[in-house]
């Protein structure tokens, strides 16, 4: 028994930290605030979790081992058995996460859905669990006590108090949990496709959709984006708006926002890969290919590299000169037919379909072309700067 508590008292620890890493990862805190601290959150949230995982499977040694004498307790073979399904399931989850693997084509939900989802059940667990043995110690009588039946009869109605109460405490941390965990992002109604996504943006004229765009190609985008962003979300004016290429190229360009419209355009359909754990599939996007976009400028031979640049002030990544120039590298003015939100990188955002999302700049509103590598903003904290995507179920 002593072991078991051990036991109990570690998992306790574990799945606490879990917890608190957990939430800090989901936030926009740890993206902002702490966005250097980031990656080293992640590994210590990982970490954390191979421990869940190695006490999680000594319990259930424990537990077959001693089954036979809870033959005459169903209620509490029931909630073990409960226990450890909803366990084993946060660490499949998160162990898909952990290696980069994506179950949104196979199941419908990206494997970080599926674990938020699962998380949020198991909390309202933890509390309930918690909350109901801390009370119980504080308040309840010793086992031994001596007890008339009056004072039976008023502990039994306590006990049953308690439980109502952890139930209670436990539904409201599920709620707060899925609210916290399952939120999409600060989303405003608009109108069509991108209706469940802010769009602060004034643009005039809009852009024209071509054929292909309208009805999108793709059948329409299948999944659900998370906001994310590292700073405030900027609201762009297409008058105010510019474009740049420069560097090492034959010829600088700039050009606003009519003439940013005239540039041909071309239409394809892309999976879209964020690195934690989400996906969007069979997105309709439609804008310069940047192959093309580099070919007016016309690079020149030193150029090795293709550095981008965020509306925002702060956001910059990169690309080799032979990744810039694969095929499907976009840079994107419209999504499924419709102008691309504010909240999702619009007016204009990079698209880089076979590496996740973080290579992929919103609001990107300026290119050059450097000699030497560039380290962006996630890769300088820790990310890779090759963000090919993994894998995928």
């Amino acid at each position: 028994m002593n072991q078991y508590n051990k036991l109990h008292n570690y998992h306790i620890v574990v799945t606490f930290w879990l917890i608190l890493t957990g939430l800090l990862l989901n936030s926009s805190f740890s993206r902002e605030t702490l966005s250097a601290l980031r990656i080293y959150l992640q590994y210590a949230h990982i970490l954390a979790g191979c421990f869940f995982i190695v006490t999680l499977s000594i319990y259930c040694g424990i537990l077959m081992k001693n089954w036979d004498t809870l033959k005459q307790q169903t209620i509490r073979k029931s909630m073990n058995l409960l226990s450890i399904f909803v366990a084993s399931g946060v660490s499949f989850t998160g162990v898909l996460l952990a290696l980069g693997i994506d179950s949104t084509s196979v199941f419908g939900f990206s494997s970080l859905n599926w674990h938020k989802g699962i998380v949020v059940f198991g909390m309202m667990g933890v509390v309930y669990h918690s909350l109901s043995r801390l009370i119980i110690f504080f308040f309840e009588l010793p086992q031994n006590a001596k007890i008339g039946s009056g004072e039976s009869e008023f502990r039994t109605g306590r006990r049953s108090f308690i439980g109502w109460l952890s139930a209670v405490a436990a539904l409201l941390s599920g709620g707060t949990a899925a609210k916290m965990l399952l939120k999409n992002g600060d989303l405003n109604l608009s109108s069509g496709t991108t209706k469940k996504y802010r769009n602060c943006n004034t643009i005039d004229p809009q852009p024209v959709p071509s054929l292909g765009s309208v009805p999108p190609i793709g059948g329409g985008y299948s999944g659900e984006f998370e906001v994310f962003t590292v700073t405030k979300i900027p609201c762009i004016h297409s008058e105010e708006w510019e474009f740049r290429v420069f560097g090492l190229v034959e010829k600088s360009m700039k050009f606003s926002w009519k003439e940013f419209l005239e540039i041909s355009r071309k239409v394809q359909v892309s999976n879209f890969y964020c690195i934690t754990g989400w996906s969007v599939l069979h997105v309709t996007y439609e804008g310069i290919q940047l192959a093309a976009l580099l070919n007016l400028a016309g690079v020149k031979p030193q150029a090795e590299y293709v550095k981008f640049y965020s509306e925002d002030g702060v956001y910059t990544s990169a690309l080799s000169l032979k990744q810039a120039l694969m095929e499907d590298v976009m840079v994107a003015m419209l999504m499924d037919g419709e102008p691309i939100p504010s909240d999702l990188g619009g007016p204009v955002r990079l698209i880089v379909p076979q590496m996740y999302a973080y290579k992929g700049v919103k609001w990107v509103n300026a290119i050059e072309l450097i000699r030497e590598s560039h380290i962006g903003y996630w890769e300088s904290r820790g990310y890779e700067n090759d963000a090919w995507v993994k894998s995928k179920l």
